[in-house]
């Protein structure tokens, strides 16, 4: 066995028993946070999802950041702490080619050789689909199409496979969820307040008639919404407002407040979910107050072996 081989061997044993029965905590981290990479607090999370790839018709890729160096140095740090690097394709903005490529099997194909090979280049642990979002019976079934082709690509290497769906969502297919590691809820941006404690119980009660607990992951969201939609992130809210750590309203917006990221956290490790994600990591305020909150509520002994 080539020393390459033998790397990919041991990723996926390794993918394999860090996955099951831990309860994960997901930061996304868009690429124009790249001056966190060396700041982050890799201790407070399992995974990391750097945001994010565009796809074209075709299958190709075209990355999002002009800098290929810094996903480089965030997988060599988060790697040395033993946290797992993954690569979203799609999001707001980024997901108007899925339509076509989805429905065509060659660009589908291409899609997933290319996409492996991207994560074999840079030593990730896997990709996260953000197609926002199907909108006919024939988009649903062709985005199960592409799951399967995906996973087909990925399984040799032990690479995980997400999705991120929205709350409300009936877009997923169950005959997906096989082909799927986890289900990425993205229980915000619902109206006034935009992301309560029991909007998310009942997103993840939604998502749950159809995908099992341990591949559920909630949403949190690391910023708050004014009543006219405008978004403002944690950390300026803190610093400009000097909110009451309780309060869920400052300055017109509603947020999560530490109380309340630790109470859902609670909730989700309780409940047995697989675990939380975070939108996004440089949202938080500079001494990281909501990541420590969800550090409180999820046990150290759930997460990764480092």
């Amino acid at each position: 066995m080539s020393t390459r081989s033998k790397y990919f061997f041991l990723l996926a044993l390794i993918l394999q028993s860090t996955i099951e029965g831990e309860t994960s905590i997901v930061g996304y981290l868009p690429h124009y946070r790249s001056e966190l990479i060396s700041l982050l607090p890799y201790g407070l999370v399992t995974d990391v999802v750097y945001f994010s790839i565009e796809p074209k018709e075709d299958g190709s890729l075209e990355p999002s950041w002009k800098k290929p160096g810094h996903l480089t140095d965030l997988v060599s740090l988060a790697t040395s702490s033993g946290v797992r690097v993954h690569v979203c394709v799609g999001g707001w903005g980024l997901s108007s080619n899925f339509a076509k490529l989805a429905s065509n099997p060659q660009a589908r194909r291409r899609f997933a050789d290319n996409l492996t090979k991207f994560l074999t280049n840079h030593k990730l642990s896997g990709a996260d689909i953000d197609w926002e979002h199907p909108n006919s019976e024939d988009e649903i079934n062709n985005f199960h199409k592409l799951l399967i082709d995906l996973k087909k690509s990925f399984h040799p290497y032990g690479f995980t496979l997400s999705v991120a769906v929205a709350a409300h969502g009936n877009y997923l297919k169950e005959d997906s969820i096989p082909f799927v590691d986890r289900v990425h809820v993205m229980t915000y941006d619902k109206g006034t307040p935009h992301s309560s404690f029991d909007e998310m119980v009942k997103d993840m009660k939604h998502w749950e008639e159809i995908v099992p607990k341990n591949k559920l992951v909630a949403g949190l969201p690391f910023y708050g919404r004014n009543k006219s939609g405008k978004a403002l992130s944690f950390r300026n809210i803190s610093s400009r407002f000097k909110p009451n750590p309780d309060s869920d309203l400052a300055g017109g917006y509603h947020y999560n407040s530490p109380k309340t990221i630790l109470k859902k956290a609670e909730y989700i490790y309780s409940q047995k979910y697989a675990g939380v994600m975070i939108w996004e990591l440089g949202q938080d305020s500079e001494d990281y107050t909501l990541l420590k909150s969800i550090q409180n509520a999820i046990p150290r002994q759930s997460q990764p072996s480092r």
